[in-house]
């Protein structure tokens, strides 16, 4: 139908259907499809182009009119769609209510049907039961007529033709028969013949059927070998389970066992050439016993390590056979674990075991610690493997594993047998070490000085807290304890001397190589800071070990440890090198006025002694103390058996230092009573020559040397309160020195050039404090240079202003040129 002289194309028109509205098009794309052809080509109008609307407008007219029509044909088509969409649900309606009345006509009748069943089931289960018993009796009875007969075939005949059929059937069924009746009847037979007594056919009854079933036994283990052997599973499978049902299994378990090539690894082993031999090593043996040598890595491509790489290999492999062969596998697998660990694993750890003791506890230790970690390894693989493939559900083989791994090493680790091991071997390196200081240094150590001076300070410190001078010590308990542990320890070394040091002395005195005993002596006769992280890390080895081999008492064997560490170690090694140290102080001390110096080379023992405890402090704090984390009254013993240690030490390189301060006083007091009557009257020929006293010189050299002996010993804070107190000990016997000399004008310039000698030397110390005190020796000298009339006005300035009269009074009466009445007149002003 055309609705105007311009109508829509063809191609419009499609577009405009019900069915294909716009075909996709969006409004935009379909405005553009009708205006395409409507531009008005070449036309111009004054050179512009010209765009002609009327196309447009007819267009969209039509196109308008067309969109009218269709929008009053979908209008009535809605309608009539909604006029059958209401006649449907209607109908649907109606039809639902039918349905529902049918349903529950249904569901009524199904109840019913459901009622009269359970009433017929619950009439005929007491029938089925009754049945069930009736079959069940039968059976029983066929079965007790069955073992009857033949009881009564062995006893009269020595044998049963109908079980020596099921014997040599075919069919798995008759040889379960058979086999159940073997079982029944061998326990019939032991039964009566235990009743009836001594009666010899009775008994020869029960021999007969003992053979009968021996025969049948060996009958079936024959045909599982020979079923094994041609890897038939299913045969293997079928025999086992008859097995299994008759004794238990145990022949064909141990016939399987006798078949696996599991139990051959250990020959292939020693057969294969691509391992070592730890064995056939005697450099790893002599490693073992050098406490310097990292025990690391010690199996690698070694026989053990190889072995127990097959014995995993091959035990996955047994298992997957194993779970294939027997119903069940779990406890197959449980005899075949225990067997590997009790022969081959055990045999392999016992010969190294044994070949290690002779080489010393060291070795020994360091061996079965690394043994007992492969062998965890080993053990932790197989329960990871088991687990993750669902062998051990229930952790059967898990707790076997565990238990087998606990029984290899329980002959090496109960009963404290490895921890005295592990003692002995601390015990023997520290008292080695001791016993060959002692040697280098009996004379001093036999002395014990510095152990009477401890003893002492200790006497004293209690006397003043009884008499309420000093407030009482919470920790004098432990100090008893730690002198009764001390005094043990210390008897356990005497035996250890009483037995090695008489030939070690022997050995020396043999010894003409004196080259050799200066080695020995830089190597033992001194503390070696070397030697000290030697026994740091064995006793940082054992507590690792500890941890491991004896886990449950890790608590108390580091504790055992650390009175090791500290008693032994730090008592006779260390606590030697201080009683040394303190020896040669008072042998300085008493030469001290006779010598032209003083050798303070002892002094060294400080900055060791400090490391030392540094070590020892970290290795306790980091390492020990830590074992004992979960037992505080142990945690607490070794807090206080440390501190009491540390804090004995610090007081022994107090007594060592106050017996340096008394050894430098004695020294510079001997040298300054050397000073001649006459160094500070000079004349004037004799100034040329005299820049500072002789005395000067050697007082000046001598705190000198002291001083880059200090420095060189002593850390910071030690450093500077001992140079402070040798400062001031000096300043306090120069003060006391120069009241004793008369002095003239020349003598006072070389007193002065004294002064200012003793001055530099005390401001290279670089102690403001100690530089500002010596400024009094430079006013004092100044008493005896400066004109009388300008005295006055020295003591009444600086430092000197600070000292009493009488002091004062003492340097000056000493000026040559005092005159009558000078002193009254100065400080009668006053």
């Amino acid at each position: 139908m055309s609705f105007a002289i311009y109508d829509l194309d063809e191609d419009v028109r499609k577009l405009l259907t019900l069915d294909k509205f716009l075909d996709g098009l969006t409004v935009h794309e379909f405005v553009e499809e009708l205006s395409k052809d409507h531009i008005l080509k070449g036309a111009e109008v004054k050179n512009l182009e010209y765009l002609d609307p009327k196309p447009y407008i007819r267009t969209f007219e039509s196109t308008l009119r067309h969109l009218k029509h269709l929008s009053t044909e979908a209008q009535k088509e809605l309608e009539e769609t909604e006029k059958d969409v209401e006649t449907f649900e209607l109908k649907h309606s109606e039809q639902v209510l039918k349905l529902s009345g049918e349903v529950e006509e249904i569901v009524s009748q199904f109840d019913k049907l459901d009622t009269e069943i359970s009433q017929i089931s619950n009439t005929i289960d007491p029938l089925n039961q009754s049945l069930n018993r009736i079959t069940n009796s039968r059976d029983r009875s066929k079965d007790t007529i069955f073992l009857i007969r033949s009881y009564h075939g062995f006893y009269t005949k020595e044998k049963y033709e109908p079980l020596e059929k099921l014997r040599t059937a075919r069919d798995t069924e008759s040889k379960m028969k058979c086999a159940r009746t073997v079982k029944n009847l061998l326990t019939l037979a032991k039964k009566i013949d235990s009743m009836i007594g001594n009666i010899p056919k009775v008994s020869k009854c029960v021999t007969t059927i003992e053979k009968y079933s021996e025969l049948l036994e060996r009958g079936l283990v024959e045909r599982y070998e020979i079923a094994s052997e041609d890897s038939d599973y299913d045969e293997m499978r079928e025999i086992a389970t008859i097995m299994f049902e008759f004794n238990g299994g145990a022949s064909v378990v141990s016939a399987y066992m006798n078949k696996s090539d599991i139990f051959n690894e250990a020959d292939r082993t020693d057969e294969d050439d691509s391992g070592r031999s730890i064995l056939d090593d005697e450099a790893i043996w002599t490693k073992l016993a050098d406490p310097n040598f990292q025990a690391v890595d010690l199996f690698d491509d070694e026989e053990t390590q190889i072995l127990l790489d097959r014995l995993k290999v091959s035990i996955r492999a047994q298992s997957r056979v194993i779970q294939q062969v027997f119903e069940k596998p779990i406890l197959v697998l449980k005899m075949l674990v225990q067997r590997v660990y009790a022969q081959m694993i055990n045999n392999k750890v016992s010969t190294l075991l044994s070949y290690s003791s002779p080489h010393g506890p060291l070795v020994h230790v360091r061996l079965l610690h690394a043994l007992y970690v492969l062998v965890g390894d080993f053990t932790r693989e197989l329960k990871e493997y088991f687990s993750l493939n669902e062998y051990d559900e229930n952790n059967e083989l898990g707790v076997t594993l565990d238990q087998c791994y606990y029984d290899l090493f329980i002959d090496y680790l109960s009963d404290d047998t490895y921890f005295r091991i592990e003692k002995d071997m601390l015990e023997r390196s520290i008292f080695f070490l001791a016993t060959k200081f002692t040697e280098f240094n009996e004379k001093a150590i036999t002395k014990r000085a510095l152990e009477e001076a401890l003893q002492e300070w200790e006497s004293e410190s209690d006397s003043k807290v009884q008499n309420g001078l000093l407030s009482s010590d919470p920790s004098a308990g432990e100090k008893h304890i730690f002198h009764f542990i001390k005094r043990k320890r210390l008897n356990k070394f005497k035996d250890f001397m009483k037995m090695h040091l008489p030939e070690m002395s022997h050995h020396n005195r043999e010894s003409a190589d004196i080259a050799r005993r200066r080695t020995e002596y830089a190597e033992f006769g001194e503390v070696n800071i070397t030697k000290v992280q030697m026994i740091i890390k064995l006793a940082i080895e054992a507590v690792a070990r500890v941890l491991e081999l004896a886990p449950v008492k890790t608590p108390e064997y580091s504790l055992e440890i650390l009175e090791i560490l500290l008693l032994d170690f730090g008592g006779l090694y260390i606590g030697g090198g201080l009683e040394v140290a303190f020896d040669r102080a008072k042998f300085e001390l008493s030469v001290a006025t006779s010598k032209p110096d003083c050798d303070l080379e002892y002094l060294k023992v400080f900055n060791l002694t400090t490391e030392v405890l540094r070590l020892l402090s970290s290795c306790i704090k980091k390492i020990i103390l830590p074992c004992a984390v979960n037992n505080p009254a142990i945690r607490n013993r070794m807090i206080s058996l440390t501190n009491n240690y540390v804090a004995r030490c610090e007081t022994g390189l107090n007594l060592i230092l106050a017996t340096t301060v008394e050894l430098l006083t004695e020294k510079l007091n001997s040298l300054l009573q050397k000073q001649n009557r006459k160094d500070y009257l000079c004349d004037d020929s004799s100034m040329s020559s005299t820049v500072y006293t002789e005395v000067c010189e050697e007082v000046t050299t001598l705190l000198i040397n002291v001083h880059d002996t200090l420095k060189t010993h002593l850390n910071d804070t030690n450093l500077t309160n001992v140079l402070i107190k040798v400062g001031m000990i000096t300043l306090n016997l120069l003060l006391d020195h120069f009241k004793k000399f008369k002095v003239n004008s020349n003598g006072g310039l070389v007193l002065t050039q004294d002064v200012i000698n003793y001055q530099s030397v005390i401001d290279t110390w670089e102690i403001e404090e100690l530089s500002e005190s010596f400024q009094i020796l430079k006013e004092i000298s100044n008493l005896f240079t400066v004109q009388p009339n300008l005295i006055n006005s020295l003591i009444t300035e600086g430092h000197l202003a600070h000292l009493k009269h009488n002091t004062v009074k003492q340097y000056i009466s000493k000026r040559e040129d005092l005159s009558p009445g000078m002193l009254e007149r100065f400080f009668g002003r006053k």
